[in-house]
């Protein structure tokens, strides 16, 4: 499955996983998106604040010393029109989940496959670059 991406786009992967983030990185480069990598929220919050811009966090729900969430929160933060997709292989508390609906954050379950991932990530930049 091949997509087309209409604007240059900079993803930032966080994930405690190697093998996920490994795959994931490989596959959206692939498609041609720029990709940055990391194991943990601190580290992704470093990449975040020395990179040029960042158009969409994917992010791991559960991760050891600061969560997902958390994650997203702070980024947000910074710049409030970053789209967020939380990605976990846990169960998710229902209130947790209508907590990332009310941020309008987006959620995917794991295990996915490649093709879902790359459909809900080109869903959410399509969104964010005003496509005519």
């Amino acid at each position: 499955m091949s997509t087309v991406v209409l604007e240059p786009c900079t993803i930032l992967v966080v994930d405690d996983d190697s093998d996920i983030r490994s795959l994931t990185r490989t596959f959206l480069q692939h498609e041609g998106y720029s990709v940055c990598t990391s194991g943990d929220a601190d580290r992704a919050a470093q990449i975040f604040h020395t990179s040029p811009h960042i158009d969409l966090l994917i992010t791991d729900y559960s991760m050891p010393h600061r969560s997902g969430m958390d994650l997203a929160v702070e980024l947000k933060s910074h710049q409030p029109t970053l789209p967020i997709l939380i990605i976990s292989g846990a169960e998710i508390a229902a209130t947790q989940l209508a907590l990332m609906q009310t941020h309008g954050w987006n959620f995917l379950a794991k295990p996915f496959s490649l093709p879902q991932l790359l459909s809900c990530v080109h869903t959410i930049l399509q969104a964010t670059q005003h496509i005519t």
